[in-house]
């Protein structure tokens, strides 16, 4: 019985494994080449960045946005329900500069996330034929537009997300992260995304550009009005509707401060964590379980099996340590140091899991950026947001 628990576990990661070895080889690089052409051949593309109470780290990253070399800019700057100074450093960010505007919105509308409102608010403003979502603490390299809408337009791309390049300090906030991000790319699989045939797609909240034609179709942000993981289920849409999606590495390119410390990080996460399981509790325990089972289990189990099952748990260990590495491989060396701490970071992923789905439960809803949202609510709009409508299908 214990032989044939290890060899579950031990195929499982050996899976995993080769699945980080695929996703090394589709999830690329951003394109370093910087295109060259005439203004006139490059689309209007129409920037929208929400933000509420981002004075602190607000005019740095506008500041990479209005010096970008994109020849044909819109920029649309939406300041929701600011209590600080975020609405004065966008009007004066925008003065003089035609290409810029600022809406400032003062309610917010019943059935909507803060965030979400802002951007479709945002949206219908825009005259570009492109839109890109991002958020109000992104830099860009000043050459990063023109080689993303280079890079779509080559790959026929209807929509485009790129992983940021994370500034993060303290060893175990970076090998957090790094699990995290391990996790996002095999356990949960959005490598699929770079995969014509899968119906697995993604989109992240710093850099979602895509097609007006295929924002519409999808059916923008009043499809995703009440979801905190807008950004995952508007890749979502795109894949399940039949349309070219690419996942990229934007290092280099485009950078943030996700997060300062792990007690910020876990409180970041407690908006989408839960709603990105579906708001289930038994589907939150199944992932907790697995997760202590799998990548927790076998680096004690090591130690206290019989010998034959313990080499499979040491192979387990093993392949998913490479993982962990294969998939942060653009962090140099410092991976191997990193990979150390894994076990422990597993811990701390399942406790990120729990608290989110716990707090959410027994407050009966989510806070987010000063205000609540009730969880029957967000429910609801999470089973209406999965429904693709017939018509939208036939489209795709």
């Amino acid at each position: 019985m214990r032989f044939g628990i290890a060899m579950m576990i031990f195929v499982a990661s050996v899976i995993k494994l080769l699945e980080a070895l695929r996703a090394w080889r589709l999830v690329r690089p951003l394109s370093g080449e910087v295109p060259s052409g005439a203004a006139s051949g490059y689309p209007m593309l129409s920037v929208i960045v929400p933000a509420r109470d981002e004075e602190r780290k607000l005019e740095g990253a506008l500041r990479t946005v209005l010096g970008q070399d994109y020849p044909n800019l819109e920029v649309i700057l939406v300041d929701d329900r600011s209590t600080d100074a975020t609405g004065h450093i966008m009007e004066r960010l925008a003065a003089g500069r035609e290409n810029v505007a600022v809406i400032h919105i003062e309610d917010l509308p019943e059935g909507w996330l803060g965030k979400n409102h802002a951007i479709h608010t945002g949206v219908q403003r825009a005259r570009g034929d492109l839109l890109l979502l991002t958020d109000a603490d992104i830099r860009f390299h000043p050459t990063t537009f023109r080689r993303a809408v280079a890079h779509a337009g080559t790959r026929g791309l209807d929509h485009l997300t790129l992983i940021p390049e994370l500034r993060l300090s303290g060893y175990w906030l970076r090998s957090f992260v790094a699990f995290f991000y391990t996790a996002f790319l095999v356990l949960r699989g959005y490598y699929k995304a770079n995969v014509p045939s899968s119906k697995t797609g993604v989109g992240i909240g710093a850099f979602n550009l895509i097609g007006r034609g295929a924002y519409q179709k999808t059916g923008g942000y009043e499809a995703l009005a009440n979801r905190p993981d807008d950004d995952l289920t508007l890749g979502d849409r795109v894949k399940k509707l039949g349309m070219r999606q690419e996942l990229a590495l934007g290092h280099g390119f485009i950078e943030v401060e996700w997060y300062s410390s792990l007690s910020e990080l876990f409180q970041g996460v407690e908006k989408n964590a839960f709603a990105a399981l579906d708001y289930s509790l038994p589907r939150t325990f199944g992932w907790i379980a697995t997760a202590l089972a799998v990548m927790v289990w076998p680096f004690v189990a090591i130690f206290v099996s019989p010998r034959r099952a313990a080499a499979l748990y040491l192979g387990a260990v093993s392949a998913q340590i490479t993982t962990f590495v294969v998939c942060n491989r653009f962090l140099g060396w410092r991976v191997i140091f990193h990979a150390l701490g894994y076990p422990v970071c597993a811990l701390l992923f399942i406790y990120a899991l729990a608290r989110s789905s716990l707090l959410a439960v027994a407050r009966g809803g989510v806070y987010w950026r000063g205000t609540f949202y009730q969880l029957s609510l967000l429910k609801s709009s999470q089973k209406q947001s999965v429904r693709l409508p017939s018509k939208e299908r036939k489209e795709g």
